[in-house]
């Protein structure tokens, strides 16, 4: 007894192999209902809609996974090639050098003040000039499409996500489900801080709970 009550205690409760265990645990759920008989062109017999609605929204969220880590590599090859668009500027009267990343911060720090007027026109230049290139950068890499991209599946989960949590769970199996997905997408979250450490000690329960009830029915 106090092996198991060691197994549970919050801190080894790691994120990576929770969710690959559950996810891997829910994927055979959705085949057996896949492999269930059909009720003509119905679903299959038995089986939890919220099974099919959460095998959706895991493709979505494969999809943002996917899209983030292009957008993330591609941003970061931008930033080292040609550095973010910027322009350094010697506040006036300050002595001190600051980055301007647009024409308004440029504006600002300068003032109207006529003496200033080449200095903020040759910043400007420059900021133009650093922008051209990311730009040109920018449309050879496809970084900006890539931003697009992610920011279309970002939406596609989010409606896949509203889908799943509006349909009420019929079995274990589908309240696991909709917890898997709270674990995910909170993935980036403190590991060790209220409340994740006890939703995850949650969705071993449902897991090991849908395990004993599918032993029982072999």
């Amino acid at each position: 007894m106090a092996d198991s009550d060691n197994s549970r205690t919050l801190p080894v409760v790691t994120r990576r192999r929770l969710l690959s265990t559950s996810a891997t645990w829910l994927a055979a759920q959705v085949l057996d209902v896949n492999a269930a008989p059909h009720p003509g062109n119905g679903p299959p017999d038995g089986g939890d809609p919220t099974l099919m609605l959460w095998q959706d929204w895991r493709a979505a969220h494969n999809q943002v996974e996917k899209f983030c880590r292009r957008q993330q590599r591609l941003e970061t090859a931008l930033i080292a090639a040609v550095g973010f668009p910027h322009v350094d500027i010697t506040v006036p009267d300050q002595h001190c050098v600051i980055a301007a990343f647009t024409v308004e911060q440029i504006d600002r720090q300068f003032g109207d003040a006529p003496e200033h007027t080449k200095a903020k026109g040759a910043a400007k230049a420059v900021l133009a000039e650093s922008q051209a290139a990311w730009d040109a950068l920018d449309e050879r890499i496809g970084y900006s499409r890539a931003k697009e991209a992610e920011e279309k599946a970002f939406t596609m989960r989010e409606q896949r996500l509203n889908d799943l949590f509006s349909q009420p769970a019929r079995s274990v199996v589908g309240v696991a489900a909709k917890l898997h997905t709270v674990i995910a997408m909170g993935e980036d979250s403190p590991g060790d801080e209220f409340p994740w450490p006890q939703i995850r000690v949650a969705m071993m329960d449902l897991l090991s709970i849908g395990q004993e009830n599918i032993g029982n029915k072999e």
